[in-house]
C-alpha cells in the first residue's frame, strides 16, 4: 500500500489501537537467543517514526497509539542500539514544501532526543553509536527518504549532513531531479541524470551512504557502479521470493555484496508474501467507495488530517487480515545471505511506516523472535549478531573511510 494512501485514517480511527507488544518475551524464545540478542549491537535502519513526532504530537515515552509501533519501551525491549529516522515527504509536496518538510521532522527528532536524553543521543558515526551503546542510550540518525527535499541543488547534501543525515535515498515512488524510482511508468532518465551522478560523488565525498531501496533497477546498478563508497539498501527483501517492484533482483543483490554494502530486510508482509499483498489489494478494492468517500469528506481539512486519516483505515484492513508467518521473514533474510553472503544483510524494518509485519512480529520488542528463527535455522550467533546490526556498522564505517580518503568532513 502506498504510503500517502497509508497516511489517511488517523483521525476516522483515532480510537482505534493497534497491535501492543507482549509485556514479556515469547516463551517460543529460549535463553540461549536472548543471550546472543542481547550481546548484539541492534541496529534498524529504517523507521518511519518522525512523522507521528511531528504530526501527531507522539512522544516517544508515550504507550503506542493508533497503530504505532515504535516508542522507547519497544526499543529497550528489543535491546535496539541505533536507529535511522527517516525524513519523508509526499512526493506532491513542491520542492520548497519536501524541504520545510525534512526540516521540520528533523527538528521533532531532536525535541525527542533532547526530551529523553538518559534514553536516546544523536549520533554521526560508527564510533558515536557504539559509544552510545556503551552509555546504555539509543543512538539516534536521520536518514532521507525522496530527493525532492534537495530542492535539484547537490549543495544541499551538506547542509542535510550537517542536520545529521547520514543515507539518502534519492527518490521516493517517484521520479526526481537525481533518478528514475522504482513505478512501473516510463522513465524520465533511465536511470539516474547527470545531477543524480554528481549527488552520489557529493554523498561519498560528505560521508552520506546511497539508499537503493525505492529506486528503480537501472538507477540502483548505475548508482552502485558511479559510488565509491558501500550502498545501502536500507528496506528491501528479495525478489525471488515476492515478485514486488520495491525488492530486489539477485543480480542486485549481488551486485550490492560486490560493492560491499548491504541489504536491510523490511518486516512490511506485502513484500514478503505476494499472497498476502494479492489479499490486501482485494480488501482495498472492496473498500474502495469508503475510502473515497473519507477523502472527500477531507478536502477542506488540514493536510495532517487528509495525510493521516486514510492512514488508519488501510492500516486496519490490513491487520484484518491474515498474516503471513514469522517464517516467510526469515526465508528472505535465508535467501539474501545465499546470494550475498551474510556480510551483507541487516534489517530495515520499516517500522511505522504504514507496514504489517508477520505474525509475531508486532514491534522493535519482538526482535529476539527473528534472533531465535535464526538461530533455529542453524546460524552462528556470530553471524545473527552481523546481520542484526554487525554489518551495518562495519559499512558506515567504510563510508566514513571513504569520505576521508577525497577529502570530506567523515571523522
Amino acid at each position: 500500500m502506498s504510503r500517502i494512501s497509508c497516511l489517511l485514517a488517523m483521525t476516522l480511527c483515532a480510537a482505534c489501537s493497534g497491535p501492543r507488544a507482549p509485556t514479556t518475551l515469547s516463551p517460543r524464545v529460549p535463553a540461549s537467543a536472548e543471550e546472543v540478542h542481547r550481546d548484539a549491537l541492534v541496529v534498524d535502519l529504517h523507521l518511519d517514526t518522525p512523522q507521528r513526532l511531528l504530526d501527531r504530537h507522539f512522544d516517544l515515552g508515550e504507550p503506542l497509539r493508533d497503530f504505532g509501533q515504535v516508542n522507547l519501551e519497544t526499543l529497550r525491549r528489543g535491546n535496539v542500539g541505533a536507529v535511522f529516522f527517516v525524513l519523508w515527504h509526499a512526493p506532491e509536496l513542491p520542492e520548497s514544501g519536501a524541504h520545510a518538510r525534512a526540516l521540520a521532522l528533523a527538528e521533532a527528532v531532536r525535541a525527542q532526543v533532547a526530551r529523553h536524553p538518559d534514553a536516546l543521543v544523536l549520533a554521526e558515526s560508527a564510533d558515536e553509536i557504539v559509544a552510545a551503546r556503551r552509555a546504555g542510550k539509543i543512538a539516534v540518525l536521520l536518514g532521507l527518504e525522496g530527493g525532492e527535499a534537495l530542492r535539484g541543488d547537490v549543495g544541499e547534501l551538506s547542509r542535510m549532513h550537517a542536520l545529521g543525515v547520514r543515507y539518502v535515498g534519492l527518490t521516493w515512488n517517484a521520479h526526481t531531479a537525481f533518478a528514475d524510482a522504482g513505478k512501473p511508468d516510463t522513465p524520465r532518465h533511465g536511470g539516474l541524470s547527470a545531477l543524480g551522478r554528481a549527488a552520489i560523488a557529493e554523498m561519498n565525498r560528505l560521508g552520506i551512504a546511497v539508499d537503493l531501496s525505492h529506486l528503480s533497477d537501472a538507477s540502483a546498478a548505475q548508482a552502485i557502479a558511479v559510488s565509491k563508497a558501500p550502498v545501502l539498501a536500507t528496506h528491501s527483501c528479495a525478489r525471488a521470493l515476492a515478485d514486488h517492484r520495491r525488492n530486489l533482483p539477485d543480480d542486485l543483490v549481488r551486485a550490492v555484496a560486490a560493492n560491499g554494502g548491504v541489504v536491510g530486510v523490511n518486516f512490511h508482509s506485502a513484500f514478503l508474501d505476494a499472497a498476502y499483498a494479492a489479499r490486501v489489494a482485494a480488501a482495498e478494492k472492496a473498500h474502495a467507495p469508503e475510502l473515497e468517500a473519507l477523502t472527500r469528506s477531507l478536502e477542506n481539512a488540514d493536510l495532517a488530517t487528509r495525510m493521516w486519516s486514510p492512514f488508519l483505515f488501510e492500516m486496519r484492513l490490513g491487520y484484518e487480515l491474515p498474516r503471513p508467518p514469522l517464517s516467510v521473514l526469515v526465508d528472505h533474510v535465508e535467501h539474501l545471505v545465499e546470494v550475498a553472503g551474510v556480510d551483507h544483510v541487516a534489517i530495515g524494518t520499516d517500522f511505522d511506516g504504514g507496514i504489517v509485519p508477520p505474525a509475531g512480529i508486532d514491534s522493535p520488542a519482538d526482535l529476539p523472535e527473528l534472533t531465535a528463527a535464526l538461530l533455529d535455522r542453524g546460524h552462528s550467533p556470530d553471524d545473527v549478531r552481523k546481520i542484526l546490526g554487525g554489518n551495518f556498522l562495519r559499512v558506515l564505517r567504510d563510508v566514513e573511510r571513504v569520505s576521508r580518503e577525497l577529502g570530506g568532513s567523515a571523522r
